[in-house]
């Protein structure tokens, strides 16, 4: 399942001292997490126990509206990618969010103190982080494997969030229909939903990867409330869709392309 188990406190004590060559890992691991068009959204502090993400709030977007909504999606896909890198490293993550008043741009705080015996699916999702290849063409989830469906549908499905798997269709009266892919919803709308769907996001791109696909986040009309509330009502949901994650085939690396 999707999501991230987040600790109540983080103590001192018995915490794990991150080494070097960890906070190495642990860097290079969030780097590769997808973007969402926003240049730089986010920085790693790291320190004796813990591994701090904070938002860059003036971080530049692609897009003309809504670059804060893209900035606290993208810091969950980092999240996410630093994550997986702890519990390959043989630890077992512990996660404060948001949880900070006097410094509002501290999105996690990631820690330690417990060994972890790294699962086929950590070491698979590790790899594919830094597997992505150029995306090509755009899949409808209707005419791939329901088992590779299911597989990326439960990856990115935590407490709050669901992934629903959409055929092309058009919100509304909207000319241009939304590309088939994979629908991030969550429950709410608040700033811990938009992390969370960070989160699904990037461990579905990761679950797609190991299964040689690439994948892409669209994000850009989610920005306004009233197409999210005809992607709603056209799909017959609720809650609130963050983003739609584009599968296609992995294609080779094409120059000075971004990822994300």
């Amino acid at each position: 399942m999707g999501g991230v188990t987040v600790s109540p406190v983080l103590a001192a004590g018995t915490r794990h001292v991150w080494s070097a060559q960890e906070k190495g890992v642990l860097a290079s691991a969030a780097r590769t997490a997808l973007h969402c068009g926003v240049g730089s959204a986010w920085t790693l502090r790291m320190w004796e126990h813990d591994v701090e993400l904070h938002e860059r709030f003036h971080a530049t977007s692609w897009h003309h509206e809504g670059a804060g909504r893209d900035r606290v999606i993208a810091c969950g896909a980092a999240l996410a990618g630093v994550v997986v890198a702890v519990r390959v490293l043989g630890w077992l993550p512990e996660i404060m969010m948001l949880g900070d008043a006097a410094r509002p741009e501290l999105v996690a705080t990631v820690g330690a103190r417990a060994r972890h015996r790294p699962s086929a699916r950590d070491v698979r999702w590790f790899k594919a982080g830094f597997g992505r290849r150029w995306h090509r063409g755009t899949l409808d989830p209707e005419e791939l494997d329901p088992a590779l469906v299911d597989e990326l549908v439960c990856a990115g499905t935590g407490q709050g969030v669901s992934v629903v798997p959409v055929s092309a269709f058009a919100p509304g009266n909207r000319k241009q229909p939304l590309e088939p892919g994979l629908l991030i919803v969550t429950a709410a709308d608040g700033r811990r939903d938009q992390v969370a769907a960070g989160v699904a996001m990037q461990h579905c791109a990761l679950a797609a990867s190991a299964r040689g696909l690439t994948a892409e986040p669209r994000t850009g009309p989610f920005q306004f409330r009233e197409f999210r509330r005809r992607v709603l009502r056209g799909r017959g949901l609720s809650g609130s869709p963050q983003l739609l994650l584009r599968l296609g085939e992995r294609g080779p690396v094409e120059p000075g392309s971004r990822q994300g």
